[in-house]
């Protein structure tokens, strides 16, 4: 075989993997209104969208370089899955910041148990909070550790002057939530065959009962199950996929029978264009990030910035002025804040 006949073999194998990508980028765009239950491979391959947008890219850069049309496949491939790429990828011009005296910052964060690399971090985070003026807080993993009791960790946020905390249950991942504005009434809901849950709490803002949902699903479980081989990952892995869609529908439910404006913080363990998200989102909630997010909104540090599994989420009664990312390596996570105007 001459030199020219394998260029053209070694073309014709990228034209078909370029095809390939497209009818994928095709099929993920249904992994959002798809069950687990019904597709499973489909949330696999949405949790490598990403990956797939990059590989695009590479293949239009390729069929350019060889000038041939065949790069209109890739383009339209990430055109298809435009919604994957703005939901990671913010891009704002020329937004001035108003000031306004009914708006407020909600933070919501993994705190990874406060022993992020084997390094007690409760201090650090509660300066991290009070230094962004926070008035609503939802923590995720908020349990007490070897050298930190439950009662010192609240301590370290004595600057909030109210709190709800849930973190002595047992077989349950600690949750709370901190707010300088009263808190009526709270409550947790732990789900089902999982040592996950969701809290609310229903603050007073403005003489109006507003209520905060603290959510934390159920884990990937990849990183706890790297080492037992990959058909333990993707069986773990699906059996988890499953699991979060049930939690999602759980706390969608609690979101449909509540008759008060609504924030929605939490480490959701799933993409924001998978089934989950779409689930508990709805119709009626905002994405903060996609209101008002700029640049890589990746919260997940193990992934490259690639992943955003932390989410706020918000009735209509607000308006989203803000959306930030922050970078301090206090945790797996990162912390996420908005600003929000309440508009009663």
């Amino acid at each position: 075989m001459g030199t020219k006949a394998i260029k053209l073999y070694f073309r014709g194998i990228v034209l078909l993997v370029t095809i390939g990508c497209l009818i994928l980028s095709i099929l993920i765009t249904r992994a959002g209104i798809t069950s687990p239950q019904d597709k499973l491979w489909l949330q696999y391959a949405s949790t490598l969208s990403h990956l797939l947008i990059i590989f695009n890219i590479g293949l239009i850069f390729y069929w350019v370089f060889h000038k041939k049309i065949w790069a209109l496949i890739p383009l339209l491939a990430i055109i298809i899955n435009y919604q994957q790429l703005t939901s990671v990828v913010g891009i704002r011009f020329n937004e001035k910041a108003t000031n306004s005296e009914s708006s407020f910052t909600v933070c919501s964060f993994n705190v990874n148990y406060f022993n992020h690399n084997k390094a007690i971090r409760a201090p650090e985070i509660a300066a991290l909070i009070k230094n962004n003026s926070v008035e609503i807080l939802a923590l995720q993993e908020f349990n007490a550790i070897s050298y930190y009791n439950l009662n010192e960790l609240i301590g370290e946020f004595d600057f909030m002057d109210y709190r709800a905390v849930y973190g002595k249950e047992k077989g349950s991942i600690g949750m709370a939530i901190f707010s300088q504005y009263p808190i009526i009434n709270s409550s947790k809901i732990k789900f089902n065959n999982s040592s996950n849950g969701f809290m609310w709490a229903d603050l007073l803002i403005d003489g109006d009962t507003v209520r905060v949902i603290n959510t934390h699903l159920q884990t990937t479980g990849f990183y706890s199950s790297y080492n037992k081989g990959v058909k333990y990952i993707y069986r773990k892995a699906g059996e988890n996929f499953i699991l979060r869609a049930a939690q999602a529908k759980t706390v969608r439910s609690f979101i449909d029978s509540t008759p008060y404006p609504i924030i929605v913080c939490g480490d959701f363990n799933d993409t924001p264009y998978g089934y989950v998200y779409n689930t508990i989102r709805g119709k009626d909630l905002q994405d903060s990030f996609l209101e008002k997010g700029v640049g890589l909104g990746g919260t997940y540090r193990r992934t490259l910035n690639l992943l955003r599994i932390d989410l706020i989420l918000v009735s209509n009664h607000f308006k989203v002025k803000s959306h930030k990312v922050t970078s301090p390596k206090l945790s797996d996570h990162k912390p996420i804040f908005s600003e929000l105007e309440y508009q009663n």
